[in-house]
């Protein structure tokens, strides 16, 4: 967590060519929203971001079950639109993988800067190795997380009708421990596991773990 402050803390210096010195502390709202202490200019500068028209469009349409499906705007798509009309306004977003996380950043150049960051959970595909089922779960993850730093609806409103089924639940410690139980002693596999739940990197070690 230190190491982590302090990495975020000396990427967004400003550079000697800033005239004016921007207080570089760091607010930490949650453990997993933070910003800098001054936010005096890239405030202004995301006002002006909303107020372009962008044109930013739900360019793909995949089925769901049952005869529905649902429309959502890939990340391709949505980084070509937002990426040069934050650049018009000296911002930027940038992403990383660290460790189980992803940490999404919007920085300003005069080093003031907004982040958040989500746990990683790669998606469960059919007919995909483990690489695959990572690299769509990064996608979605990164789409997502854009999408909510900059207030961007990518996907239709539909209030979970479409997704509410594909939506797995994580276990507390104790269903974890039953689940554990269940599986010494040979009654399933970890592959049924994880087709009903969603287990954080933690919990897969755990029930691993012999």
């Amino acid at each position: 967590m230190a190491a982590s402050k302090r990495l975020f803390e000396d990427a967004t210096q400003p550079s000697e060519a800033t005239q004016t010195p921007v207080d570089q502390s760091v607010i930490w709202h949650t453990e997993s929203l933070w910003q800098s202490a001054s936010q005096t200019r890239i405030l202004p500068a995301l006002l002006r971001f909303h107020r372009k028209e962008l044109r930013i469009l739900k360019d793909r349409t995949v089925p769901v079950g049952s005869g529905r499906s649902r429309t959502y705007t890939t990340l391709d798509h949505l980084i070509s639109v937002v990426k040069p009309a934050l650049a018009a306004e000296g911002m930027l977003i940038h992403q990383h993988l660290a460790g189980p996380e992803v940490v999404t950043m919007l920085v300003h150049e005069s080093g003031e800067f907004i982040a958040s960051k989500v746990g990683f959970t790669p998606m469960q595909g059919n007919n995909t190795n483990a690489l695959q089922n990572a690299g769509g779960g990064l996608t979605y993850l990164k789409r997502y997380a854009i999408s909510a730093l900059l207030n961007i609806n990518s996907d239709e409103d539909n209030d979970g009708a479409d997704t509410q089924a594909e939506i797995k639940p994580t276990p507390d410690s104790q269903k974890l421990a039953s689940i554990k139980t269940w599986l010494d002693e040979g009654k399933g596999t970890l592959d049924q596991v994880q087709a009903k739940y969603n287990l954080t990197p933690l919990q897969l070690n755990f029930l691993k773990s012999k």
